[in-house]
């Protein structure tokens, strides 16, 4: 229970479900998600729990630059580590595909999302204005990734 492992599209049912954990106009849709699990260099990761899915991040590849586009953790699942540890493992497929760093977009107010990106190594590096409507701002966070023999990621 609790293992991370790479999403299949049978997975598409419970990932709608956990969106319902964000507010309505912040949810994906079934098309997002679906091109995220068929995409090419896309990377979905999930955590089940006792009754499905816990938790699921997904990420792409391009150049040297990973994007870390979402994560989700059902509200009875949060505070278990659950995105931590896809964060983690999202982390290690990076140093693998070549990255030399991660990018994400997080609300700049949103204080759990934020504590557990610094707790993992990331750093504020601009904020986009209104990204998520108008005065609704995103911090862009970054972390370096060592290459292999220089420390694992964490």
């Amino acid at each position: 229970m609790n293992d991370v492992r790479i999403a299949v599209l049978e997975d598409l049912t419970e990932l709608m479900a956990l969106e319902t954990s964000f507010p309505e106009g912040q949810r994906w849709g079934e098309s997002s998600w679906r091109d995220e699990l068929m995409g090419s260099n896309r990377h979905v990761l999930v955590c089940s729990g006792p009754s499905g899915l816990a938790a699921a991040a997904t990420f792409s590849f391009s150049g040297e630059v990973v994007d870390l586009h979402r994560i989700v953790t059902s509200t009875p699942a949060r505070r278990r580590r659950l995105a931590r540890r896809l964060v983690d493992a999202g982390m290690v497929w990076a140093r693998e595909m070549g990255a030399n760093r991660m990018l994400l977009e997080v609300e700049a107010t949103n204080a759990p999302a934020l504590s557990l990106y610094e707790g993992a190594g990331f750093h504020r590096i601009s904020e986009r204005h209104d990204y998520y409507g108008p005065g609704v701002h995103a911090a862009v966070l970054e972390r370096e990734i060592p290459a292999v023999g220089e420390g694992e990621p964490s």
